[in-house]
């Protein structure tokens, strides 16, 4: 079980590498790549796999559910190490962006896989410790790969690249580590087939629609924060990094702690929580005046994200049937790097009428009705 747990773990952070081992070495890139085409498309590399994750989800949990996870975790293994590692070799920026979307397809297919395993194979408070030990797991592995990637880009833009191959240790031990579970005969409550239940239609909405929320919000930190701490504090990026650290380590905290939350509170009641975190971490940023206040205020962000990511996956688990579980999943992965993606795109105007400050202060505001309603909202558990 322990060799099984460090693949499930290990694939969880191959989908973390994915953009944060090469994103020190974009500009490298986009140099390198300058005459090749509009400074758009360079970027692209960094991007590209969340869009084809967006898009190939869904259909790569469809498959696991009809041909099991373990055979599309391995395949998808095998797709990631290979396309990552093409980067090191193509001198051609259209062929690095077709590497870059197989890349993504891989990430789609490990994501969807390793999330429905870990339904497969634990239950109750198992389930939900190894869940919350996932998010932390990745969160931890978000500053640690950006630091690495950060070193491999000093040797060479192409460095990064090798990072990739580590994809076919991971894939090594899922050959030897595992048999593909037995598919259970009752769910989880034990009260009835799991061929014959329903798939709650409602609550899957429900929990698509505030992960594809919390991605929005989330990457805020991300795409706007650099600029913040560049035009108020004239910053560069070693105080960006600690800062980006600090929101990431609250938030593998508060992930590493989802099993004392969930024992307490409700999958509505810890949404609301969680959201309020964000909104008073973004209160804080909006009005900063100082580096410890923007650092105080990115650390109770970072600490509202850490408990709600693991709270919709857990929550999925435990209301959805295992025969559909990877397509559930599947179209929760897809959800994620959706949100992802568009977050730019959505807050773009809103930066543009109400500057960067404005923006966190009206996600703030945004973030703070949402909490609101989920706590008059009676029909979400």
């Amino acid at each position: 079980m322990r060799l099984i747990k460090a693949v499930l773990l290990l694939s969880s952070a191959m989908t973390v590498m994915a953009g944060s081992i090469i994103s020190p070495a974009l500009p490298e890139i986009s140099r390198h790549f300058s005459g090749a085409g509009d400074a758009v498309f360079t970027k692209l590399v960094l991007t590209m796999p969340a869009i084809m994750i967006a898009v190939c989800a869904p259909l790569a949990g469809h498959l696991s559910d009809m041909f099991g996870r373990r055979k599309l975790l391995i395949f998808s293994l095998f797709l990631y190490g290979v396309s990552g590692f093409s980067g090191f070799f193509l001198d051609d920026l259209f062929l690095l962006l077709v590497s870059r979307a197989i890349l993504g397809i891989g990430v789609g297919g490990i994501m969807s896989a390793a999330t429905a395993l870990i339904g497969d194979l634990f239950s109750g408070d198992e389930r939900a410790g190894f869940i919350g030990l996932q998010s932390g797991f990745m969160y931890i592995g978000g500053v640690v790969l950006v630091l690495f990637g950060g070193l491999l880009a000093e040797i060479s833009w192409r460095a990064p690249f090798t990072a990739y191959l580590s994809a076919f240790a991971v894939l090594a031990m899922a050959i030897a580590g595992f048999k593909e579970p037995d598919k259970r005969l009752k769910s989880d409550k034990g009260t009835e087939s799991v061929e014959e239940s329903p798939v709650p239609l409602l609550a899957v909405s429900v929990i698509y629609v505030l992960v594809f929320l919390l991605m929005i919000f989330y990457y805020m930190v991300l795409v706007q924060v650099p600029f913040i701490l560049q035009e108020r504090f004239g910053f560069g990026s070693a105080m960006t990094g600690l800062a980006i650290s600090a929101s990431a380590l609250a938030g593998a905290l508060s992930s590493l702690s989802y099993p004392l939350i969930k024992r307490r509170l409700c999958y509505r009641n810890i949404y609301a929580l969680g959201f309020g975190f964000v909104a008073t971490g973004y209160l804080l940023i909006g009005s900063a005046d100082s580096y410890p206040q923007l650092l105080a205020g990115l650390a109770c962000a970072g600490f509202g994200n850490g408990m709600m990511m693991p709270n919709g996956s857990f929550w999925l688990m435990e209301v959805v049937p295992e025969r559909v579980r990877g397509k559930a999943v599947g179209g929760f992965t897809g959800m994620i790097f959706l949100g992802q993606f568009l977050s730019p795109v959505v807050m773009a105007p809103v930066v543009l009428f109400c500057t960067l400050s404005g923006a966190f202060l009206f996600a703030a505001t945004a973030m703070w009705m949402l909490v609101l309603f989920l706590l008059v909202q009676r029909f979400i558990s």
